[in-house]
């Protein structure tokens, strides 16, 4: 077996925009952290079995940020995308994902912004119900969101925020119309007649007000650990379920990058979700064929771990 992972990382660090004067390209700060990983693994007549296979990913984060006076201007990215390939029998996606946020404060009081905020969420290429390849589950814009808000931003140090907005807008885009059609990720789904024959299509966006809850945590708790964590909570109040208004969404992600020396580093990585709006279906074998038992909303969680080999400028 051989696991490789390259990792660079690049950093511009500047004065804080309240200490220059003259000179405002001094205001913009820019960071990143950059992934390369490969894994593989081969059996031959390996008696307790094995599935030779093939891996890789590629991923990016990186914050631009302005700041100048009591104005500051926020843009982060988050870009992945991975595949895994089983010898001679089939590709499935690891990982797929870009999720972008642009914000724009001004500073009211100590440690206090007035922070207006967009976020778009979604992902490069088909997703599968793996090992089934033949059933399309997601998409690029299949789905996509859109998170435009308005509220306080709490910010007690640079590396810790919290953000309130108790109107925020939710957009949920499904543009694959076949999933559109079985009311994905909470479209209103097709209305279709005894014979299955459509008669009016499923609705492609999901409109939904409500409140969101976002924080921030990005610091070197040590001198080798570099910590990076970020909850996203939000309730939508004018769900035309009433019974569902109080369901709230959870988005949480954190990325530990272990630095063992200047050449070594191991990077851990997971991802909760919760959303009540994203339906997981359960299939058992009853009788030799694949049956659906159950659908519903669901915990997901998405974990990673690796040695990396590191290169910092």
């Amino acid at each position: 077996m051989i696991f490789f992972v390259l990792v660079f990382y690049t950093a511009s660090a500047v004065q804080p925009a309240d200490t220059v004067s003259s000179d405002s390209t001094k205001a913009w700060t820019f960071k990143s952290l950059n992934m390369l990983a490969f894994n593989q693994i081969a059996f031959l007549n390996w008696a307790s079995g094995g599935e030779s296979s093939l891996s890789g990913k590629i991923s990016t984060e990186y914050d631009l940020q302005y700041k100048k006076d009591r104005f500051t201007f926020d843009h982060n990215g988050k870009v992945a995308f991975g595949l895994v390939g089983y010898i001679d029998k089939r590709v499935e996606k690891t990982d797929d994902l870009f999720d972008l946020l642009w914000a724009i404060s001004h500073k009211t009081a100590k440690n206090w912004h007035i922070t207006g905020l967009l976020t778009f969420k979604s992902q490069f290429a088909n997703g599968y119900k793996y090992p089934d390849d033949s059933t399309k589950i997601s998409t690029f814009l299949a789905p996509g969101y859109i998170n435009i808000s308005v509220g306080l931003n709490f910010k007690p140090e640079e590396e810790f925020h919290v953000y309130m907005s108790p109107i925020a807008g939710k957009l949920t885009m499904v543009l694959d119309q076949n999933l559109a059609n079985s009311g994905a990720y909470g479209v209103k789904k097709a209305v279709v007649d005894s014979s299955g024959n459509i008669l009016a299509p499923g609705e492609n966006i999901l409109s939904e007000l409500g409140v969101k809850l976002l924080t921030s945590y990005n610091k070197k708790v040590m001198k080798n650990i570099d910590l990076r964590s970020t909850l996203s909570l939000y309730n939508n109040y004018t769900d035309y379920v009433k019974s569902n208004r109080w369901n709230i969404d959870v988005d949480w992600d954190t990325r530990i990058v272990f630095t063992i020396n200047k050449l070594f580093s191991s990077v851990l990585y997971f991802h909760l979700k919760y959303d009540d709006n994203t339906l997981i279906s359960e299939y058992e074998v009853i009788d030799g064929v694949k049956t659906l038992v159950s659908q519903g909303p669901r915990l997901q969680l998405k974990e990673s771990f690796g040695l990396s080999l590191s290169y910092k400028i």
